[in-house]
């Protein structure tokens, strides 16, 4: 049997015996919390004792101490509801040649998390009434080849765009990093086809996050980094939280992480690792939780504008996965929804998921390449029992 088959049996065994585990033990004594029993509320600004507390830490670090051990997780883990912290554990090394331990203020790449900063960023120019979401984009962009694709459909991944990542990789194949600006001109100069009419399905594709930072750009008057860090990341506190694109390539190496792929080798810089707007936001678990409070209640954007950012707009799966703005959402009938979304770039991986509902967060972010990142479907066990949320494919 190869070494891959075999800890892949290894993995699946340990989630049965773990599911076995909770079903049997962790809810014997206890029913599962529902949102619809007003005495399932406030004992704690966590909602539960001192003693639910202290087992809910224990269990999720054992779960997180077992994924290091056997499933080789590399990363820092953090579980908080309404901005308190339930648990929160650094595994692994922050860099494989120093062998530097990570510490919750390392900072790692969110890749795909990042839009959900330029999607936010984008509905508070709407908010301010710089934007209009239903303004096309050819009356944004001069020249701009495709037609009637609207700012709304790039938010919720319904353009239809060519994706960047496949029809530039022949012509920047060699030339250094490009930037946000270059992508739009190659869109202008080469045209490639299309892969759908506007509006007509739901597409994800990184073109329409490259885009709405360039959008950003042309609204504000401002580049997409110094936009951000002065409305969003300075505002929230967020001091390890930083932009690389191909204009700012010095990230702070304080805390900073290296990123590997299988095998645990570096990946090489390409061109568009220039790019933002659909990924190199920098941060750490703690200032992503300042960012899950600024999504829960109105501080830098008003409550409506969070509100309309997590209706389900783009249906993936009929009545059970969904895009907003900028948020995936899966939905469950009973016990309402979950606001996520995940990433995957150059080795670093990023779970960030919430439940609106009692604002309970995980936050789970990887610098050496592994699906376990994803696994947070225990984490939701223990916390509200086995299956109050289904997993439904929480990867990139």
């Amino acid at each position: 049997m190869s070494v891959f088959k075999h800890f892949s049996l290894r993995l699946l065994l340990f989630f049965v015996i773990y599911s076995f585990f909770l079903s049997s033990c962790g809810n014997k004594d206890k029913k599962r919390f529902s949102f619809n029993n007003p005495h399932d509320y406030p004992i704690s600004p966590l909602g539960v004792d001192e003693s639910t507390q202290k087992e809910w830490k224990e269990k999720i670090g054992d779960y997180y101490t077992h994924l290091h051990q056997n499933a080789h997780f590399n990363g820092n883990v953090l579980v908080a509801r309404k901005g308190n912290i339930i648990y929160s554990g650094s595994f692994g090394v922050k860099d494989l040649n120093s062998k530097d331990s990570l510490n919750i203020n390392s900072v790692f790449q969110i890749a795909s998390v990042s839009k959900t900063f330029t999607a936010m960023a984008i509905m508070g120019l709407v908010e301010k009434g710089k934007l209009d979401l239903h303004q096309p984009l050819e009356e944004i962009f001069e020249d701009f080849p495709y037609k009637g694709i609207t700012v709304e459909n790039l938010l919720t991944h319904r353009s239809g765009l060519p994706n960047y990542l496949s029809v530039t990789e022949k012509d920047w194949e060699h030339g250094g990093l490009k930037s946000n600006k270059e992508l739009l001109n190659f869109f202008k100069e080469n045209k490639p086809k299309p892969l759908g009419r506007p509006n007509r399905s739901f597409s994800y594709n990184n073109s329409n996050y490259a885009l709405l930072a360039l959008i950003i750009e042309q609204v504000s008057g401002m580049p997409y980094e110094e936009y951000m860090d002065k409305n969003i990341f300075k505002p929230l506190g967020m001091n390890d939280t930083y932009i690389f694109s191909a204009g700012h390539q010095n990230l702070p190496s304080k805390n900073l992480t290296k990123g590997y792929k299988i095998k645990n080798t570096e990946d090489a810089i390409v061109a568009t690792d220039g790019i933002v707007g659909d990924k190199n936001i920098y941060s750490s678990i703690v200032d992503l939780l300042k960012w899950e409070r600024a999504n829960a209640r109105a501080s830098i954007f008003k409550q409506a504008t969070l509100d309309s950012s997590v209706i389900g707009r783009s249906n993936e799966k009929r009545g059970v996965r969904n895009y907003g703005y900028g948020w995936r959402i899966s939905q469950n009938q009973d016990f309402g929804k979950i606001v996520y979304h995940n990433g995957w770039w150059h080795g670093y991986t990023a779970a960030f998921a919430r439940n609106p509902e009692d604002e309970t967060v995980i936050i789970v972010l990887s610098n050496i390449y592994n699906k376990s990142t994803y696994k947070i479907q225990p984490v939701w066990d223990i916390l509200y029992g086995v299956g109050a949320f289904s997993e439904n494919s929480f990867t990139e």
